[in-house]
């Protein structure tokens, strides 16, 4: 029996759509925004890679406000505006007491650093770039030269345009997208059924399929992006955008 098996990581289901996730690799963490479609407002839930949910549909106070990251236990978000892309204000929650923020209104939202977040005083188009320290809670205006970008190792598929290679002949795919995970490969296609869409997710090597699977049902069209993949878990929403759903391959 193959080794390389299709499980279910974990499957949540949200009160309203989600619209934005973000992730920390490195702690295994998972920030989730979701708007309430009748007056907008964000809701933020936090989880880890098993599933667990640590902070559950925590509610900001102005649709303004949305996720930009999230880093080690701080929610990181900034403001935005109809009328300019970048606003004034930068809040910073600890998912785990959400009583403890950062809050700072008169500063813009630059990035994500390793241990840090850039950011600018309201007023000044370019230049004067300041520095919040996530550890030590306090605005520097340098850093140390060793801190670098903070970066997650985040894959998706790739459309696959080449000749199907025979042991996937017998599907009936309207599309082939294909990932690697170690020495083994991961393809997932839509498969018409009656009105609807599926989407099957297989594992194999270079000649044989060794596991395969069913992740979403039911859809109406087909999905852009299906997933996306950090390390050998795939991550990806169902149809409606209410449930997140996680396989280990």
């Amino acid at each position: 029996m193959s080794k390389y098996t299709i499980s279910n990581a974990f499957s949540q289901t949200f009160r309203f759509p989600i619209w934005k996730i973000e992730i920390d690799e490195k702690s295994k963490l998972i920030a989730i925004e979701c708007r309430d479609p009748q007056n907008t407002l964000p809701y933020i839930s936090v989880m880890d890679f098993d599933g667990l949910v640590h902070l559950d549909h925590y509610i900001l106070p102005e649709k303004e406000w949305t996720l930009t990251a999230i880093q080690g236990k701080k929610v990181i978000l900034k403001k935005v505006s109809e009328n300019s892309p970048v606003s004034p204000g930068l809040w910073m929650i600890d998912y785990t007491n959400p009583t403890t923020t950062s809050l700072f209104h008169q500063y813009q939202y630059l990035g994500i650093l390793n241990g840090y977040i850039q950011m600018r005083p309201q007023h000044i188009t370019s230049g004067f770039e300041l520095y919040f320290s996530l550890k030590d809670q306090e605005v520097l205006t340098s850093i140390p030269t060793e801190i670098k970008p903070f970066e997650n190792d985040v894959v998706f598929p790739l459309e696959f345009n080449a000749e199907k290679p025979g042991f996937l002949q017998h599907y009936h795919n309207e599309d082939l997208w294909i990932s690697k995970c170690h020495d083994h490969f991961l393809w997932c296609f839509h498969e018409k059924q009656q009105d609807k869409y599926i989407v099957r997710l297989l594992i194999s090597d270079q000649k044989q399929i060794l596991d395969e699977a069913v992740i979403i049902r039911d859809l109406d069209l087909k999905l852009v992006q299906i997933y996306f993949q950090i390390g050998c878990q795939i991550f990806l929403l169902t149809h409606n955008k209410q449930e997140f759903v996680s396989y280990l391959v």
